[in-house]
């Protein structure tokens, strides 16, 4: 009976991920002419690594698949979230849209996206009123809840924002933090935020052989950016606060859950605190964009965006799956003693990345300045 119930769940599952797949390998294309022909391109600047405009807007068809999902799947909305969950999708879709558009100041775009994580804080379903034990903390009270998963939230949302930066790169990532998700919604049995994963993985994927192509290329812009950093977001604070009887079916120790979602999340928090530091180290405004994330420092490098892309990704796939069984095996301290250790290969990698680019570039930078004195004494040679 049991082996039934999933298998007619699962043909369900499949059936909704060709669906929004199908959809959004339509749209994509019909708002990428629409958007062509309204002019709205993204010009590349000195940061950039096109050459040639390129459409933007591709967000618009994740905001299509959420309210699609939200829609068709109230039925499992046992706790009325739908209609919250598209207010607070629609303030962040529409405040990364007008920033595709015409751009928002940094201090508006914050307060929006404030305010869309706000309207989720009414939902006790993402606040975490307990660690369970994690680093010694059990009940939160209900005030530091909702300032700290704000915050979390808010982090998040920009992480995403500000790994948009090559082809791929935040489609990639998304698509391997939903698949994380998905699989332990489908083994709790959480269909309602399974729908929502399979909609993110969904119309990702779509939007990847868009993003990837030569002749037609669009990006997600904001529009998409803000959205999926909203999404994820909500659904790691899902995780985050599901009781211990949820998780019968793994061999999950509780209190070492924030570690794993930490290890699915790797990408974007490393990306994100890395930058932070960098730019407050410089004395720099946080807001200031600049060429330090590691997708900068491969593509700098000689990696072309797609294999950028998916080398980071590989390795969000390494840290993630590494978490999951070290929180099933070990002890907390000796989870987070693995994750740290992972955290320093990583950066030590980079910092080996980084060194052999800078000489890299000493040594081209000496080739032409050798070249320019060679045209110098070029007229004094005897005919």
């Amino acid at each position: 009976m049991l082996n039934n119930f999933f298998l007619s769940a699962s043909f369900h599952h499949i059936f909704c991920f060709v669906l929004l797949f199908t959809i959004s390998i339509v749209l994509i294309p019909i708002i990428r002419t629409t958007v062509l022909k309204l002019g709205l391109i993204v010009v590349p600047d000195n940061r950039s690594s096109h050459v040639s405009p390129v459409p933007t807007f591709g967000g618009i068809v994740f905001y299509i698949s959420y309210i699609i999902v939200l829609f068709f799947c109230q039925k499992g909305d046992v706790n009325y979230l739908s209609f919250t969950l598209l207010i607070s999708i629609s303030v962040l879709f529409f405040t990364g849209l007008v920033d595709d558009y015409k751009g928002l100041s940094p201090g508006v775009k914050f307060f929006l996206q404030f305010l869309g994580v706000a309207i989720l804080m009414f939902q006790s379903e993402f606040r975490i009123l307990s660690l369970h034990g994690f680093m010694g903390f059990y009940e939160i009270p209900t005030s530091v809840s909702v300032i700290g998963s704000m915050f979390f939230m808010l982090g998040l949302i920009n992480a995403f924002n500000l790994l948009d930066g090559i082809d791929g790169l935040t489609a990639v990532t998304g698509i391997i933090v939903a698949s994380f998700y998905g699989y332990v919604f489908y083994f709790l049995e959480n269909f309602y935020y399974l729908h929502i994963c399979i909609a993110t993985i969904a119309s990702l994927l779509a939007f990847l052989r868009f993003n990837f192509s030569s002749k037609k290329k669009v990006f997600m812009g904001d529009t998409g950016s803000l959205v999926i950093g909203l999404v994820l977001g909500l659904l790691s604070l899902k995780i985050m606060t599901l009781e211990n009887e949820a998780f019968n079916c793994f061999s999950f120790k509780r209190a070492q859950l924030p570690l794993f979602l930490i290890g699915v999340l790797f990408v974007p928090i490393l990306d994100t605190l890395r930058v932070m530091f960098l730019r407050l180290s410089r004395g720099v405004s946080m807001f200031k964009p600049d060429r330090n994330h590691i997708h900068h420092l491969l593509v700098d490098f000689g990696f072309t965006h797609r294999r950028a892309s998916f080398l980071i990704g590989f390795i969000n796939i390494i840290v993630g799956l590494t978490m999951f069984f070290v929180t099933q095996i070990f002890t907390a301290s000796q989870s987070l003693f693995i994750l740290s250790s992972l955290n320093i290969t990583i950066i030590l990698f980079l910092f080996i990345i980084n060194k052999s680019k800078k000489a890299l570039r000493l040594k081209i930078a000496t080739i032409n300045l050798l070249k320019k004195i060679l045209k110098l004494f070029k007229p004094l040679r005897p005919e």
